[in-house]
């Protein structure tokens, strides 16, 4: 080990090490593929000149390299790590580079010059060597089949009719034909998962009696019969659970048929390393137009961000009072499978003694099943009304051999219930009728008060943070815990199921008494603007990475980073003033304006709009020459020019709005580069065009009754302010983006008197700079010949 290690290099060395085990690289033995701190052969040192990386991992099969992994070292920024390893990666040619700080992981292709995409989504955790393998050749990679993805789409469609021959049968909508068609869609997706571990040679204890295609061989008269009494028993004694009641289909047609239209389908990914996705697809898709469960689905990549902000290890137990499918506790489940120690004994404490929640609705079965396809740990899923059951976390019991256990768990995470009324709120230490008050008391008083750290990341209404019925909980919540941030999201990312406003609250220390000398003197609040899809019912992936991002990099919340995470949003609220203002935690309330500039300051989205550009699909490009001509970036020079010198010809399938075309006094905007020096450069466009902004791309668009768009221009052209500013806004590596977070970029507006007399003079110097370029281009010495000079050839 290098002696410059520091102990959180090593702990983060640890973290690595098991990840990489657990996805089957070799760190060491014969078949070793994992060389820490040097590359394996003696040519790549050479080309390294004495530089060491982190990790270097290699193919079993050749000695080309595939990965260069480099830890985050103490102090420093991700980023850093990451542009560190994209240096090693290059001079031995390895595709792929991961930085990481043992949690939080960001990836980057070298080849592509840009992150690599899995299934869609950008790559945020390291991956197993046949999956490396296949970067090799794109910076893209879906282990999805097009078959799989058509048959998913299929499934919806079929529920749809199911949904409507179980109308027939008597079962009322929502979650009784819901319900049903999940108990049929489960024997399919069981028998795919155990099919696929018998094919990987993977012990299973699974009654092929069971199976899809046993059932198939039964008669359709006898089918419904057998499926109650032979497979669902069979599956209730395996599972240790009575979740599959007896099918309430009577009419053995409908069975078939139902059967019949599920039987071509393949829903399961056979290369995925996520189990039960196909389940989840389901749930999701099948809700998200006609919402049978009454469930709000929080979505996955905010779930993600929310499990490793509490680290859950193996040991700990972790808590959802509303559950809904799971969500939660199936990635909280994951992560730590992901990240543990693989003995027998972990294994049995994962799948029996971690994961916990409760569902008040009959949901609670499809959260078992949708536990049981991820991977198990369903057996402490209950339907149960929590908010009826409160869990004190302070009491104590004795168990059989006399040992004494406090009641409650070490991490609680949830996304509650809004703006419900509860009948039970005098079982809680503030008494109220108001469902919000009451689920944020269930949720901290469930914290065993004796763990060494009991923490909770909860989803609440943007109304919980401000109203003034909620004062005295809000008082509650800063007593009993150590409030370490409050993340603040954007309206819409619960679309399509609600609109409502939501936050993110993160504390530590939750239902203890922390001593008055020991109390946090402030808390973190975070604006996040973009999430990283649109905002919409659609909720479409954008090509700008999300602002989670940047507070996950500081989730530890490290007082040595406070400098670095001012700069990236992060605000410091003085708990003392959050008192003095009826324990209101909207960041927004505390924020101090710095003046630098004589002038008037307005932020950027006062006096202008940002149009991004058209987004378009590389097989919707045409070598013909189309009217449907885009721009990207190329047509910016670095001094702030227009010059068309690459065009981009699209078809018709291309939706072009007029919005999106170049007009006279619009700012042309470059949004997202591989070039730090490109990245938020502009150039002015002083009349009407036929040409679309790029995806890439934006437009500026100023209100001109307010402010002179030639102004702007000349401001965002040569301000060093905004060059700094766009610096911070900056995210990715070698691949910048400039977030939604631009529009809050202070400018100083002057009177419009002004600006012209300032534009004035900037175009007067403009000119002359360029008259003295075309005098100094065009400039040809003239050197009298003397005819006795000699000839050179």
């Amino acid at each position: 080990m290098n002696m410059n290690t520091t102990p959180l290099e090593a702990e983060t060395r640890v973290l690595i090490d098991r990840s990489l085990e657990n996805l089957g690289w070799k760190l060491k033995g014969k078949d070793k593929n994992v060389f820490f701190e040097q590359p394996k052969t003696e040519l790549e040192r050479k080309k390294l000149g004495g530089k060491r990386p982190d990790y270097v991992l290699y193919s079993k099969e050749s000695e080309k390299p595939l990965i260069v992994i480099e830890a985050k070292k103490k102090g420093s920024r991700i980023d850093e790590a990451l542009e560190q390893g994209i240096g090693y990666a290059r001079a031995i040619d390895a595709p792929l580079v991961f930085a990481t700080d043992g949690v939080f992981c960001k990836a980057f292709h070298t080849g592509a010059n840009r992150p690599p995409i899995l299934n869609g989504e950008e790559v945020d955790e390291f991956i197993r060597e046949a999956l490396a393998l296949r970067y090799l050749t794109s910076y893209e990679v879906n282990t999805v089949s097009p078959k799989v993805q058509y048959d998913r789409k299929e499934l919806i469609r079929i529920f749809d009719e199911a949904n409507n021959m179980l109308r027939g049968e008597g079962l009322r909508a929502g979650i009784e034909r819901f319900g049903e068609f999940a108990n049929i869609l489960f024997l399919k997706l069981i028998s795919e998962s155990e099919q696929a571990k018998k094919e990987r040679g993977e012990p299973t204890k699974f009654d092929m009696a069971c199976s899809w295609d046993a059932i198939k061989g039964i008669p359709a008269s006898t089918r419904i019969e057998y499926i109650n009494k032979t497979v669902y028993d069979k599956l209730n004694a395996l599972y240790e659970t009575d979740i599959f009641t007896p099918l309430q289909i009577k009419d053995t047609g409908i069975l078939k048929d139902i059967m019949d239209k599920l039987d071509p389908l393949m829903l399961t990914d056979v290369d995925s390393d996520v189990k039960g996705d196909a389940f989840e697809y389901f749930l999701k898709a099948s809700t998200s137009t006609k919402n049978d469960l009454g469930e709000y689905f929080t979505p996955r990549h905010i779930v993600k961000t929310m499990v490793r902000l509490v680290n859950p290890q193996i040991g700990e137990k972790i808590y959802d009072p509303f559950c809904g499918t799971g969500g939660f506790l199936i990635e909280s489940f994951r992560y730590i499978y992901n990240n543990m120690a693989r003995t027998d004994a972990n294994l049995a404490l994962l799948r029996e003694n971690t994961v916990y929640g409760n569902e008040i609705t009959n949901t609670a079965r499809i959260t078992k099943m949708n536990m049981i396809l991820a991977g198990d740990g369903h057996s402490n899923i209950e339907m149960k009304d929590s908010l009826a059951n409160p869990v004190d976390g302070t009491e104590t019991y004795m168990d059989e051999s006399g040992k004494i256990h406090h009641r409650g768990f070490d991490i609680v995470l949830a996304n509650m219930p809004y703006s419900q009324k509860t009948k039970y709120g005098n079982l809680y230490d503030l008494p109220s009728k108001n469902g919000d008050s009451i689920c944020v008391q269930h949720c901290m008083k469930a914290i065993n008060s004796a763990a060494p750290n009991g923490r909770m990341a909860l989803v609440v209404p943007e109304g919980f943070l401000f109203r003034k019925d909620l004062t005295k909980t809000r008082e509650y919540l800063l007593d009993h815990c150590q409030l370490q941030s409050i993340i603040s999201l954007p309206q819409g990312v619960f679309l399509p199921y609600t609109g409502v406003k939501t936050d993110i609250i993160y504390a530590t220390k939750v239902n203890q008494k922390v001593k008055s000398s020991e109390k946090k003197k402030t808390f973190w609040y975070f604006d996040v603007k973009s999430d990283g899809y649109t905002l919409d019912n659609h909720r479409r992936k954008l090509d700008f990475p999300s602002d989670l991002s940047k507070y996950e990099e500081y989730r530890k919340l490290d007082e040595d980073q406070a400098t670095d995470m001012l700069r990236v949003g992060f605000e410091i609220i003085p708990l003392n003033k959050v008192r003095q203002n009826a324990n209101i935690l909207v960041g927004s309330r505390y924020r101090v304006s710095v003046k630098r500039t004589n002038y008037e300051t307005i932020q950027f989205s006062d006096v202008a709009t940002l149009i991004r550009g058209v987004n378009y699909k590389k097989q919707q490009q045409t070598t013909f020459r189309t009217t449907n001509i885009i721009l990207p970036a190329d047509n910016i020079t670095l001094e702030g020019e227009f010059k068309v010198q690459k065009e981009i010809y699209v078809d018709d399938t291309v939706a072009l709005s007029e919005e999106k075309r170049l007009q006279k006094n619009d700012i042309f905007i470059c949004m997202s580069s591989g070039s730090k020096d490109h990245i938020g450069k502009v150039a002015f466009i002083d009349q009407d065009t036929k040409y679309y902004a790029g995806g890439f791309m934006g437009i500026i668009r100023v209100n001109a009754q307010k402010c002179l768009p030639k102004y702007l221009y000349y401001y965002l052209n040569y301000s060093e302010k905004f060059r700094e500013e766009i610096k911070l806004l900056t995210q990715g590596a070698n691949i910048n983006n400039i977030s939604s977070t631009i529009n809050s970029i202070v400018i100083p507006l002057p009177s419009l008197e002004k600006q012209t007399q300032i534009v004035s003079e900037l175009s007067s110097y403009q000119n002359i700079i360029l008259s003295a370029q075309q005098i100094i281009k065009s400039y040809s010495p003239i050197v009298p010949i003397d005819a006795e000079w000699p000839s050179v050839n």
